[in-house]
């Protein structure tokens, strides 16, 4: 058997296979590596959420519970502040986070829970920022009359005669809040806003946010006002998250990448394993010839064979010849495979003893047919069969397209010239079934098989086949009708001028050896297949 040289499209299947490895080991490495920045952002902002949650609960809370203690003395805003300062001072000291409690009016304090004089002025704490007519108000101011340069949370409440009730609350309370929930060791920075007023930071800390994902930005309303939260992430800390995520699913990952560039390469391999398969195959003798005869018309007997590789597989079976075939000239094996054909026939036909001129229809494949081979390789099968009495029949196929018709019909030419007949196999159902008959020289037509079973039970027309038939004997050309199955079908076709008849109801393909003691028994006349009946 001949070297098979590398061919460019094998070169670049090569590199595609290559290409195809690299990308899915990547695509788990990096579906890690996405998955887990994914999910190293979706840890922060769940803490974030977390975080925010409470905070805003508690804030409410805080408010709530000062709100609850101002509308307490609502109704009696309008009182004297001798009767009502002790019970604003006992109000102050009994409830949670209030610092005071005091009667606003017309810009003063005109009574608190921390002095017992009437009349301080507010210091301008409110800056204009809320009036005392609103209903319910909250404001964040930098200090109070009371105690400078210490921020708080007004809590103020409508009361009698356009007073207001204001209960203040001491922002550590808020401070705290944040850096228990929110500290910085885990977020960039935590901003809450109360209503009107300042924005309270943890340690009143001014922290560059810039760079910095905005996690959550939680607003809720109340009391006329918006509590109002942004919490900014860490990137550092969302980094370090990624990366301890990594170190937990990134061997998994590589795991999984290595499981998939295996299970792939065996797929490649099962795939690029085919050309070697056949070639182990050829190497092994796998393969052998199954003859399938060929009746004569005129003569009544047998005066031909078809050629057919079959492969037994061991461990498998048969494989089906329109799949190895098809794998053949996808690898470019089909000439080795064809070469291997010729001589498995040459064997053969050395134990053979057939009348002269006897029809061995063999398989050439285009690019067999179009190759420099073809010549040689049909000239050494001729001269090895023709001792023995057999004529070589040619049969270009049509499952792929011959690409250098010049040098197909140059080798068809340089055959027939030497005796060599050219068949055209399973005329009719290829694309290019009419452009051989201008293209190449040839003597013969297969009528494929779809084309007889068009012939009913009652022997009716066909008018397709008889279109074929018609044009064979126009161009002079000899006919052998394929799959015949049934006496119907026989007659039909021996009556419209067939040449020669091939199909299980003369004879089912065999061996070497079966065939030559079918043909010592049955060559000389025509026998039907015991195993078919005439409405097979």
């Amino acid at each position: 058997m001949p070297e098979v040289s590398p061919n460019p499209g094998a070169v670049r299947s090569r590199v595609s296979r290559l290409l195809v490895l690299l990308v899915v080991a990547l695509i788990p490495i990096l579906l890690c590596v996405a998955l887990g920045r994914y999910e190293a952002e979706r840890i922060a902002q769940r803490e974030a959420s977390l975080a925010s949650a409470f905070i805003v609960g508690q804030v409410v809370s805080i408010v709530e519970t000062a709100q609850s203690a101002a509308r307490t003395f609502a109704p009696r805003a309008n009182e004297a502040c001798d009767t009502l300062s002790p019970d604003l001072t006992r109000k102050a000291a009994a409830v949670p986070y209030v610092r005071t409690l005091n009667i606003l009016y017309e810009g003063r304090i005109d009574c608190s829970s921390a002095y017992s004089q009437q009349a301080v002025p507010d210091g301008g704490w409110l800056n204009g920022s809320a009036q005392a007519s609103q209903d319910e108000w909250l404001l964040i101011v930098d200090d109070t009359p009371m105690v400078r340069n210490r921020p708080s949370l007004l809590v103020g409440v409508a009361g009698e005669a356009g007073r207001a009730v204001v209960a203040v609350v001491d922002v550590q309370y808020l401070l705290d809040l944040l850096h228990g929930a929110a500290p910085l060791t885990v977020f960039r920075q935590a901003e809450l806003r109360v209503g009107e007023g300042a924005v309270l930071r943890e340690a009143m800390a001014l922290v560059n946010v810039r760079g910095a994902p905005l996690l959550v930005d939680v607003q809720k309303r109340m009391s006329g006002a918006t509590i109002d939260l942004k919490i900014y992430g860490r990137p550092e800390r969302i980094l370090e998250n990624w990366r301890a995520l990594l170190l937990r699913y990134m061997p998994w990952a590589a795991a999984f990448s290595a499981w998939l560039v295996w299970l792939v390469r065996r797929l490649q391999q099962s795939g690029q394993s085919r050309r070697e398969q056949l070639l182990r195959a050829i190497r092994a003798n796998e393969f052998h010839v199954e003859y399938q005869p060929l009746y004569g018309v005129e003569t009544g007997r047998c005066e031909g064979v078809e050629a057919l590789l079959r492969w037994v597989r061991p461990g498998t079976g048969a494989i089906r010849p329109d799949e190895f075939i098809q794998v053949a000239e996808e690898e470019h094996v089909i000439v080795p495979l064809t070469q291997h054909l010729l001589k498995l026939i040459e064997r053969d036909v050395a134990t053979w003893e057939v009348a002269p001129g006897f029809h061995l229809g063999v398989n050439f494949a285009p690019e067999h047919l179009s190759g420099v081979q073809l010549v040689s390789d049909v000239q050494a099968l001729r001269t090895a069969v023709a001792p023995h009495g057999a004529t070589i029949t040619l049969e270009i196929t049509e499952r792929t397209l011959v690409r250098n018709t010049e040098q197909a019909r140059s080798n068809l030419v340089a055959l027939r010239r030497e005796g060599v007949r050219v068949a055209i196999d399973d005329f009719g159902m290829g694309y290019c079934s009419l452009s051989y008959l201008e293209k190449f020289p040839f003597d013969i037509l297969k009528i494929d098989r779809g084309f007889v079973l068009t012939i009913d039970a009652q022997g009716s027309k066909a008018a397709v086949l008889d279109a074929i038939i018609d044009l064979a004997h126009s161009l002079g050309a000899r006919l052998v009708a394929e799959g015949v199955e049934t006496q119907v079908q026989r007659d039909y076709l021996c009556a419209r001028g067939v040449t020669y008849i091939q199909g299980f109801f003369y004879a089912r393909p065999m061996p070497s050896e079966a065939f030559v003691r079918w043909y010592r028994a049955n060559g000389a006349h025509m026998s039907p297949n015991p195993h078919m009946t005439a409405g097979t």
